[in-house]
């Protein structure tokens, strides 16, 4: 019987097998580097969208905290500088921190709808006009779109809008009520399959209001 000489090589065959071996670990790799970047781009994106959502409530907070509880006065009527709804909320507040001439401003923070966006979180600001009566905003002033893709903006508010009235939660605040509410509450209900609701709540820092009479 002839003995094979195996010192010369592999055969065709084990060739064969070795490299079919080679592409299916290759194979298996790169899938396996493709799922990992995927899952690292999916919680890199989610992180930087946490990270947004948490600095956008901190600037809110910041704005209500050093809301200016401000009351227009005339012989008729007193008027809060503070109107809440509970899809946007409009108050007088200080100077956002890039306006160096510093002074009191009008915001606006509304919930706006798109087709393509869905539910946003606006912000509406402009210096406020020492002349004014009211409340002006949106007609005038800067917009920035804070958070978009959301289900809905939800605020709330917790006082007594009446003297001798127990404090309780109310989903609107006129200006005609006697008092600043003490506490303003904002719910964020995002959209997306990783949807969630951020709850937050801002107390207001009422020291004595400033009472400023109307112009003739």
């Amino acid at each position: 019987m002839a003995v094979v000489n195996r010192d010369n090589g592999f055969t065709l065959l084990e060739v064969m097998v070795a490299l079919l071996l080679l592409a299916i670990i290759m194979t298996t790799s790169v899938s396996m580097l493709f799922v990992n970047l995927k899952g690292w781009e999916s919680l890199t994106s989610h992180g930087d969208a946490i990270l947004h959502e948490h600095l956008i409530q901190k600037r809110v907070a910041s704005m209500v905290q050093h809301l200016v509880p401000l009351v227009w006065l005339d012989q008729n009527q007193r008027l809060l500088a503070i109107k809440g709804e509970s899809r946007q909320l409009q108050f007088v507040s200080k100077s956002p921190q890039q306006y160096s001439a510093g002074g009191l401003f009008e915001y606006l923070l509304v919930e706006e709808r798109t087709p393509q966006q869905g539910s946003s979180l606006v912000l509406y600001f402009a210096p406020m006009d020492p002349k004014a009566s009211a409340l002006t905003l949106p007609e005038k002033g800067s917009r920035r779109v804070l958070i978009s893709d959301l289900e809905a903006v939800e605020f709330s508010y917790f006082g007594s809008k009446r003297d001798q009235k127990r404090a309780d939660w109310h989903d609107n605040w006129e200006t005609t009520s006697a008092h600043y509410p003490g506490l303003i509450g904002l719910k964020i209900r995002s959209g997306g399959d990783e949807g969630g609701i951020q709850e937050s709540f801002f107390r207001i820092r009422q020291d004595y209001p400033v009472a400023v009479r109307r112009p003739q």
